[in-house]
């Protein structure tokens, strides 16, 4: 057991500066304390837009010659777990900032406590490049490999982000404005809802839940609350089977395919950016939730004005979500989440169950030279083949992925339920469709009612103002607000300082005012991750997006 004093960090003399000995290990060399540190630091090529990770700074040898030659639009994140080296670390960057006041900017120092709240305000960078500035990092190596590893991963996701917002960024803000006419908050989602007190089932539309419909009868759709997936529903109905709830993400055009010929009665629960036409074609009802599809004011901004329902994570995946709003609405974590046809994977061919818009888009498809199935799937370069529940099974990096989400996000949720016959190993706990009948029989489950959820959730839980109070005048006074902000930037980009009144304190400034609430505008532009009033480019481009969104919000 080292002794307190032992527990110190103690400046040691070295034979060129000094070293750290720390419970028993010397941080620097005894010899040349900065030489290891100063040789990577100028053998390193540091790219623009680039996050610098300093681990364990300490001494701050290096820290100098590394803000010297940083870009400038990069940034030096130092981080020290260690309280006692912590306080060392302070007064080195303390002291390098005083000797040159500009770096104050460049550079911040964090904690254990403090990294999590310091890493969400950091701004977007391109590349994060990881430093080992002392041997500090040695009674720390996990949490600063877990740091290492986030930081790349969210600077990677950051951008595989931006690529999906330059496609689809305008349509989800379009579809989201459009959205808010119809009241939404006070038709949201609610949390542990006295009507999800059944089992929930949760159909994806992969193979399995195929396999799940073939093997069980309607004792067992008829005591359940039925929720499917949006691509799943005409599974169902395949079967003569419909779901209660459907849950849709979806923007593009290309979903409509899965309400052709729908005959459902099923409530639909969709996200603020969903296909408006979707949501309008709906008669049997509408539950709404919205998921931050970007880093944006906007969001706060509607729900401050009470015009926004119940905010859920970005998962990503219909599957997932739907699976997320079962354990969110269920009415307390002793009803069971069952799911199926959540694979994340396919076999050779069969990429979804039959009856499902990807299947019946093979089968219209097919001619002589084109059997039926989509087997391009199992081709493609990251397609492999791995181990799944009882068979080998094809998936890619973006199932795998989701996959991997899945397990982290679900791992830990009580009675969810794995009732798949194939697909990727989740780490759920697996049951039987005859586990699930004698849940029902000796709970003594009734049958619904006919329309029991259409009923109840549409007419009795939205009507529950006792979080949402918005009517129909604060909608429409909320949106001609934000139309008069748009006409008002609208008018600043095309008369200048000729716009009246005049702008206030000045152009620049008012521009920045407004633009920076105003997100939806430009995040799909290339360069839409900030707001640029000093560029000519970004503002023509800002101007010709507006008159879309009037319209809309309309």
């Amino acid at each position: 057991m080292l002794s307190q004093r032992a527990q110190e960090p103690c400046l040691v003399e070295a034979g060129q500066g000094f070293s750290v000995l720390y419970k028993e290990r010397f941080l620097y060399s005894k010899y040349s304390p900065d030489r290891a540190i100063l040789k990577t630091v100028s053998q390193i090529e540091i790219p623009d837009d680039t996050l610098i990770l300093a681990l364990s700074p300490c001494l701050g040898y290096g820290l100098n010659e590394l803000l010297k030659k940083l870009p400038e639009n990069s940034f030096v994140l130092a981080v020290e777990l260690e309280k006692p080296l912590y306080s060392l670390a302070k007064k080195s960057i303390d002291s390098i900032i005083s000797n040159c006041p500009d770096y104050e900017k460049r550079i911040t120092l964090c904690s254990e406590e403090t990294i999590e709240q310091t890493v969400e305000n950091l701004s977007c960078f391109k590349r994060c490049i990881t430093i080992e500035m002392s041997g500090g990092t040695f009674f720390n190596s996990d949490f600063y490999d877990r740091i290492k590893n986030y930081l790349q991963n969210y600077t990677a996701s950051f951008w595989k982000n931006r690529v999906t917002l330059l496609k689809l960024g305008r349509l989800f803000s379009r579809n989201f404005i459009k959205n808010l006419k119809l009241n939404p908050a006070l038709h949201s989602i609610k949390k542990n809802s006295p009507y999800f007190n059944r089992p929930i089932i949760v159909f994806g539309a992969g193979e399995s839940a195929e396999d799940f419909i073939k093997s069980s009868d309607r004792f067992l759709f008829e005591r359940c609350t039925i929720i499917a997936v949006d691509a799943a529903l005409s599974v169902l109905l395949k079967h003569g089977l419909d779901a209660d709830f459907v849950v849709s993400v979806e923007s593009q055009f290309a979903i409509e395919k899965a309400w052709l010929g729908s005959k459902t009665k099923a409530v639909l629960i969709t996200d603020m950016a969903g296909r408006p036409s979707v949501i309008r074609r709906n008669k049997n009802g509408n539950l709404f939730f919205y998921s931050e599809y970007a880093k944006a004011q906007f969001f706060s901004q509607f729900e401050k004005a009470s015009l926004l329902p119940q905010k859920l994570p970005p998962l990503g995946s219909v599957g997932l979500t739907a699976v997320f709003i079962s354990l969110f609405m269920r009415k307390s974590d002793e009803v069971p989440v069952i799911f199926t046809g959540l694979d994340f994977s396919f076999s050779t061919g069969a990429t979804h169950a039959r009856g499902a818009p990807a299947h019946t888009a093979s089968l219209l498809s097919t001619f002589r030279l084109k059997p039926p199935g989509n087997f391009n799937a199992s081709f493609k370069p990251d397609s492999h083949t791995v181990n799944g529940i009882d068979k080998h099974v094809i998936t890619d990096a973006a199932l795998s992925r989701y996959a991997e989400l899945f397990r982290d996000q679900f791992s830990d949720a009580k009675n969810l339920y794995d009732a798949r016959t194939s697909g990727l190993p989740l780490g759920i706990k697996r049951i039987s469709i005859d586990s699930i009948k004698a849940y029902l029989t000796e709970n003594k489950i009734e049958p619904k009612s006919d329309g029991e959820y259409t009923s109840l959730l549409i007419n009795d839980l939205t009507q529950d103002t006792s979080a949402y109070s918005t009517t129909a005048g604060d909608i429409e006074n909320a949106l001609k607000k934000e139309s008069e902000s748009l006409l008002r930037i609208k008018e600043l980009l095309s008369k200048g300082d000729s716009a009246v009144p005049a702008p206030s304190p000045d152009l620049e400034t008012e521009l920045s005012r407004l633009l920076e609430k105003k997100e939806y505008l430009y995040l799909h532009f290339p360069d839409g991750y900030k707001c640029d009033v000093k560029n000519l480019s970004f503002l023509k481009r800002v101007r010709s997006e507006i008159d879309f969104f009037i319209k809309d919000l309309k």
